[in-house]
């Protein structure tokens, strides 16, 4: 009997059956997955409709949440947020006015202008009031091209910034269209009476005044170029409540315990925190939806929107300078902020934002590791590759630099430098002492050193790697000053500081469009004989591919030539050494040196800022040569450092 020849084609019913999977809506797909209808809403709600990964992973770590059957629907509110060089104004006010006179109303939130205030909606309708915010900015066709107008007022309860009429009508108009798009029998919406205003401070003490009221004057509304739409949801509970933030883990002792993951947030009734008798309190975990009792020093009270789900953002006006600015040194390569989620000032054609999966993904996958007693194995522990010292191919480690001094302290060049450039530390985490350079104050605060924790990091990952059998035949390292220190303590940790020397690489320098939209030239580094001299090991004769005087050239690169300067010098510096070899750099590096070696294509900027959002201080990744031209990213062979924040005390608290 002859044999049946294979189909080239499908039949038509696989043909439907393939379209209509693809075609599913998360909602159907977690229905198919057996999820009953109104729990798969809530989870989507729940997620910001992300996806339905952290949607069914939202259902699990929720599994014995007693309100999870409960038909309790989310609040939702809208707001036009600041972002860029006003925010970080807003941003660095906040932290002095918390640190000067303790918290006040203000710092409940995330800095806002109210457009529509609380309103509830069943979970069903989520996706609709997502997709309404941008049908309604791009029906209005309006785009603001200058900064929005702000006028600044004071007062012993109230401190802020007011919307000056001409563009406070237009944001009315806006709230008025959306609340028109989205209203019907079961949602009751309605847009914010008040006059438009962004809040700095209120509900503080009258005598806190004259601290506050020279802090608002510091502030410069004329940069308030950009803006952007959100659209938030909270669960309902959170509304009479505060928000805390989990500092450190604690596994229960007794049955009403609850456990503490870093990452979540706890809810806490103000009541329960004034009455407590020994230091637990009841509370509801962010994460699990369930109650139990906490040690309350455990935790640290945070804002609010901190636990609130970002469903839609939509840009309203440019900003003068691009999302990845640079001021004052700092750029979006080494702004991996802990205490708030960087959102992306760009606006959301598809889909939805990563502001809830950005923490809450890592955190949720924390708990199923656990649960499920497994953790998450690489691609290459998955096809059952073991990195050993022999039988494998060569490596190439590209590390992020550690903790800097300017984004843990912010301003410290005023008060850590006298007239005449001499440098004092005002704290145990700053360095002792600084190498002498040229130029020091411009020096220092355009190429910021390594906080004594940063110095500690790499000493750890340099243990790591020696605990791992790790050895290198050559290191390189950006020459930022950051870059030079934590490459220094890598090979401290290894035991290698004396014989091991240090080859800088400008070329290994951070995406140059950032200083050039900023007007900055490139940072003038600390010369070679100045890092000899303070005691660094460097490589006296090297001859970089990109000399210093060469880099000037590459400011108006794009991201693409940007991948391309890094690759070029990387498949170079490979092409002339053997063996293991380390590059120290940004935030940054690690991605643009080694995606072309692994073969894949420049990232995008949208892509690749919500990248560098999860490269963390001393990130390290490998790639490992697995044939004559192919490469591939592999398990590190050591631990990453990991470790929570820890703000300045101030022991005045302890006077009142």
């Amino acid at each position: 009997m002859a044999t049946l020849p294979p189909r080239k084609n499908p039949t038509p019913t696989k043909q439907l059956q393939q379209h209509s999977k693809q075609h599913l809506s998360p909602l159907q797909t977690l229905l198919q997955m057996g999820f009953p209808k109104h729990r798969a809403e809530k989870a989507l709600a729940a997620t910001g409709n992300r996806d339905v990964q952290l949607a069914s992973d939202w259902l699990l770590t929720h599994v014995n949440d007693p309100s999870l059957d409960e038909c309790s629907p989310r609040e939702y509110i809208l707001y036009a947020c600041p972002t860029g060089a006003f925010l970080e104004q807003i941003h660095d006010f906040w932290a002095k006015s918390k640190e000067l006179c303790g918290w006040n109303g203000a710092h409940n939130f995330t800095p806002h202008i109210t457009l529509v205030s609380f309103f509830k909606a069943p979970d069903e309708c989520a996706p609709q009031l997502s997709r309404a915010l941008k049908q309604v900015v791009e029906q209005t066709a309006v785009n603001l091209d200058r900064p929005l107008k702000l006028e600044q007022y004071t007062s012993h309860n109230f401190m802020g910034f007011f919307v000056v009429e001409e563009d406070a009508n237009y944001l009315n108009r806006l709230a008025l269209q959306y609340v028109k798009e989205v209203s019907n029998s079961t949602i009751s919406l309605e847009p914010h009476v008040k006059s438009l205003h962004l809040t700095l401070a209120y509900q503080f003490p009258e005598a806190q005044y004259g601290t506050l009221k020279s802090l608002v004057d510091a502030l410069d509304p004329a940069c308030a170029s950009g803006w952007e739409l959100r659209l938030y949801s909270r669960d309902a509970r959170l509304a009479t409540k505060q928000v805390h933030k989990i500092l450190y883990p604690h596994t229960p002792r007794e049955p009403d315990e609850l456990e503490l993951m870093i990452g979540d947030y706890i809810y806490m009734s103000s009541d329960a925190l004034q009455n407590t008798q020994d230091g637990w309190v009841d509370g509801i975990s962010w994460l699990t939806g369930m109650t139990g009792f906490l040690p309350e020093n455990y935790t640290v009270r945070t804002s609010e929107s901190d636990a609130w789900t970002m469903h839609r953002t939509v840009q309203l006006c440019k900003a003068i300078q691009p999302p990845n600015e640079v001021e004052n040194g700092k750029t979006p390569d080494d702004s991996v902020s802990e205490s708030t989620v960087p959102i992306e000032e760009v606006t959301k054609d598809e889909g939805v934002p990563d502001y809830y999966g950005a923490d809450m993904s890592k955190t949720i996958q924390q708990l199923l590791n656990k649960t499920k007693d497994e953790s998450i194995l690489s691609e290459a522990t998955e096809k059952g590759t073991k990195v050993t010292a022999d039988g494998r191919g060569r490596r190439v480690f590209v590390m992020r630099h550690g903790e800097r001094v300017d984004f843990t302290f912010g301003s410290w060049i005023p008060y850590c430098f006298d007239e005449f450039g001499n440098y004092t530390r005002k704290d145990l985490n700053m360095p002792k002492t600084l190498p002498r350079r040229k130029n020091v104050i411009l020096g220092w605060q355009k190429d910021s050193p390594l906080t004594n924790v940063g110095v500690y990091q790499a000493k750890l990952i340099g243990e790591g790697l020696r605990e791992a059998g790790v050895n290198f035949t050559e290191v390189y390292a950006s020459p930022s000053f950051r870059c030079v220190q934590t490459a220094t303590g890598v090979l401290e940790g290894m035991n290698l500081k004396d014989t091991m020397p240090i080859n800088l690489e400008p070329g290994f320098f951070e995406w140059l469009a950032w200083h050039a939209h900023s007007g900055e030239s490139v940072v003038e580094w600390c010369s070679r004989q100045e890092l000899t001299d303070a005691g660094y090991n460097i490589v006296m004769d090297y001859q970089a591919c990109i000399p210093v005087d060469k880099l000037s050239s590459h400011f108006t690169e794009s991201l693409e030539q940007f991948y391309d300067r890094n690759n070029t010098i990387m498949r170079e510096i490979i092409k002339k050494t053997t063996g293991d070899i380390l590059v120290v750099g940004h935030a940054i590096t690690l991605d643009a040196c080694t995606r072309d070696l692994c073969a894949k294509p420049p990232r995008q900027s949208s892509e690749l800022n919500k990248l560098m959002q999860k490269v963390t201080y001393c990130s390290l990744v490998a790639a490992e040569q697995v044939g004559e031209t192919e490469w591939r990213i592999g398990e590190p062979p050591c631990y990453p450092v990991t470790h929570t924040n820890n703000q300045r005390f101030d022991w005045k608290i302890l006077t009142g």
